[in-house]
């Protein structure tokens, strides 16, 4: 009697045990990943969220004793175990087929080092004797952060990260210089407001980086991240060279709608402005000169100009495919009409010379003229452009010297925003030679008389490339 009891005893705890439950060779506790991995967290401010699902793979019911962080209290993550957040949970009964799911984030405290570091701790469920994990890996960058602040004369470099918080506005009469491979990056709602005037040093190996604070790869071509750079009218003398701005919605926005009775300036070179919810590019009543860019990637213009102005674009590629709804405007308009109803007007002055202009619309260009007609001068020499000419009342034929009408331009790859001509490509060999001596290299170094004329757009086809 006392031995069948002592069985019936092993029996119970057998049934009960998920040491006993998960016998050699079974799967037991089925993770959806053996390591939660986050890419640079910013100290202080928190990781996202990453899921981690815990499924119970056995026929049967398994109890879990015990699930906490290896680090416990000390450790720099944070879970949420169904719905609470806890560092440890304990006496949880997973029937068969069942799951749960456990919340990870990560707040890393500042490390003094320019350099990211790197954070681990693991996930560890008791059952019974068995016990498994999941590794947590984390990289902490330490940052400078701004918040609302107003910015006299400085010099940003590449060390640690910049993150902005709401607005940084560049004082009248300050400049902001920005040194090769510095990164900005813009929380939601973040911007720039220049005043005074912004420098940007990048180089080809290192250039500088405006963009979304959200860093991982899943997020690097969504638009609309944050709001971007506005020059006001009283901003002079900025020039913009090798820089990255994506993720935006209005990108580079420079002179002020309302007020067009002063003329800012920008000069951009080597310089690539990408998925903005609105535009790349819009300016009012100023002054750009733009060689060896690249805008793409709008959900209304990559480049509008508007109330006047003198522009000029050379080597620039100039692409917009739309996949977020349907896109109801060209990529580029030209208007010399008053942007507010009784403001002042001006004549534009506009020169694309050796771009391709191009995109998923029948026509990608529109110039807008004052009521009496085009008071300016605009010249599109050399361009591959994607336009329909019979509804075009601006087209003249001597105004676009030997451009090319609705050739597919045969980039390597425009889904990926890969713009490089391919091999059949007709920007080769298209583009007018007069300006290699002022604009001797494309958007990443390559010179422009590797193989005779200039191609058309920001890239000069390379033999052997590819995808």
């Amino acid at each position: 009697m006392f031995k069948n009891s002592l069985i019936l005893i092993s029996l119970i705890a057998f049934l009960f045990s998920c040491e006993k439950n998960t016998p050699s060779g079974t799967k037991g506790l089925v993770f959806s990943d053996d390591t939660i991995y986050f890419d640079t967290v910013f100290t202080t401010i928190g990781s996202t969220t990453r899921e981690l699902r815990v499924r119970n793979s056995e026929k049967h019911r398994i109890r879990i004793d015990e699930i906490y962080l290896a680090g416990g209290n000390d450790s720099q993550f944070r879970l949420n175990i169904d719905g609470e957040p806890v560092s440890r949970k304990q006496d949880l009964d997973l029937e068969e087929g069942d799951s749960i799911f456990i919340f990870v984030d990560v707040l890393i405290d500042p490390t003094n080092n320019n350099s990211p570091v790197a954070v681990s701790d693991s996930i560890i469920f008791r059952c019974s004797d068995i016990v498994q994990q999941v590794q947590l890996l984390a990289w902490g960058q330490d940052i400078v952060l701004f918040d609302n602040e107003i910015i006299k004369s400085q010099v940003w470099q590449e060390l640690k990260p910049y993150v902005i918080y709401n607005d940084i506005f560049i004082d009248t009469m300050e400049t902001l210089t920005i040194g090769e491979g510095t990164r900005i990056l813009f929380h939601n709602g973040g911007s720039m407001t220049v005043a005074g005037n912004l420098v940007v040093n990048g180089s080809f190996e290192s250039p500088v980086l405006f963009a979304s604070d959200r860093i991982e790869k899943v997020y690097e071509d969504i638009p609309g991240q944050w709001n971007g750079i506005l020059f006001l009218n009283t901003s002079k003398g900025n020039n913009l060279s090798h820089l990255m701005l994506r993720n935006a919605i209005y990108g580079v926005q420079m002179g002020e709608s309302d007020i067009v009775n002063d003329m800012p300036d920008m000069k951009l070179f080597y310089t690539n402005i990408s998925h903005s919810s609105v535009s790349c590019l819009s300016v009012y009543n100023g002054a750009v000169e733009a060689a060896n860019c690249i805008f793409s990637h709008a959900g209304n213009y990559c480049i509008y100009l508007a109330a006047g102005g003198d522009y000029s674009f050379i080597q620039c590629t100039i692409s917009n495919r739309w996949e977020y709804g349907f896109r109801l405007t060209p990529s580029v308009v030209v208007s010399e009409g008053p942007v507010i109803p009784g403001g002042l007007t001006d004549q534009i002055n506009l020169s694309i010379i050796n771009c391709v202009l191009y995109g998923d619309n029948d026509s990608e260009l529109e110039i807008i003229p004052l009521s009496t007609g085009f008071s300016g001068d605009y010249l599109f020499d050399h361009c591959l452009l994607r336009l329909d000419t019979l509804n075009a009342s601006f087209w003249v034929n001597e105004l676009f010297p030997g451009v090319l009408i609705n050739k597919d331009p045969r980039f390597i790859d425009a889904g990926m925003y890969d713009f490089r001509p391919d091999t059949l490509s007709p920007l080769i060999d298209n583009g007018n030679s007069l300006y290699i001596s002022t604009y001797p290299y494309d958007f990443r170094g390559v010179s422009r008389s590797i193989d005779g004329n200039p191609d058309i757009g920001a890239y000069e086809r390379v033999i052997g490339e590819d995808r």
